[in-house]
């Protein structure tokens, strides 16, 4: 299957793409036009909901009528059937602040980062002044200060690879017991554009957005170095995860964001040659 372009109107700024094996759906968000989006890969339909405030991602739950989100004013479990959200937690008590990426561990917890509004951007003065948060058992604690810019999260037994888009690089901890530890550059990115949200496949290859850069950059940790690119049509590219009915179809989020070519941003899917493993679900 060649690249697919399956959501074609543009999003501003598209994110957080997320696949539910169980329904066979696709959960996106676009963050700046602050609304939910739910691809159903079977009918090829699209659902939305609208907030009024920046929602930036998704998580799944046990139940099938219920996932978490993070909006600008806390972290919410959202009822799909009736739009009704319950707030769980607000672990970002500083004005002016958002959420950005995250994702659940494989033992059921939700990491997710936030991110400074006025600091971030194309003229801010980009502050280590952010962090990187664990929602457990309905409240949240601090697992890593000093971020600019939280980006993709991917796991691997007790390892999380972490992307601090400012800082180009992605990061290795050892997370266990609500801490993260031995910290090991895994990748430091010296090409156009930076580093955005990824995910992991089976044979240990990260799929990396390359905001600003056209591109998935595929990075293989048994070699430890770039083995191939995915090229785009949309300059920024954001996010990706892996779906489908054999978890071998790559979507990934777009952003319009000063891009020359009208039209390009969207939700983009591609079958490739490697496989994804299903998402884990947020233990409450």
């Amino acid at each position: 299957m060649a690249l697919k372009r399956i959501y074609k109107e543009g999003l501003k700024l598209g994110e957080g793409p997320l696949w539910d094996y169980r329904t066979q759906q696709l959960f996106f968000v676009d963050i700046l036009d602050k609304k939910l989006y739910i691809y159903d890969y079977q009918d090829q339909s699209f659902e939305q909901h609208i907030f009024n405030e920046y929602i930036s991602c998704v998580a799944l739950t046990a139940d099938l009528d219920k996932i978490l989100i993070s909006l600008e004013s806390g972290l919410y479990e959202f009822e799909l059937s009736t739009a009704s959200k319950t707030l769980i937690c607000q672990p970002e008590h500083r004005n002016n602040y958002r959420y950005n990426d995250g994702a659940v561990s494989p033992w059921g917890t939700w990491l997710i980062g936030s991110m400074n509004n006025l600091n971030n951007g194309d003229n801010g003065p980009l502050l280590p002044d952010a962090s990187l948060y664990e929602l457990k058992d309905g409240d949240a604690k601090t697992l890593l200060d000093g971020v600019i810019i939280s980006n993709g999260i991917a796991f691997e037994g007790t390892l999380i690879y972490f992307i601090d888009s400012e800082l180009n690089s992605v990061r290795q901890f050892e997370y266990r017991d609500g801490k993260l530890e031995d910290e090991t550059l895994i990748f430091q990115f010296e090409g156009i554009g930076s580093l955005d949200g990824m995910c992991l496949s089976k044979s240990r290859k990260l799929y990396i957005a390359n905001w600003g850069g056209n591109q998935i950059i595929i990075f293989d940790l048994n070699r430890k170095e770039i083995i191939d690119y995915i090229n785009l049509p949309s300059k920024n590219p954001t996010s990706c995860t892996f779906g489908g009915p054999e978890m071998n179809e790559l979507f990934i989020s777009s952003s319009a964001h000063q891009d020359d070519l009208e039209g390009a941003a969207g939700l983009y899917c591609l079958k490739i040659d490697d496989e994804g493993s299903e998402e884990f679900i947020w233990n409450a």
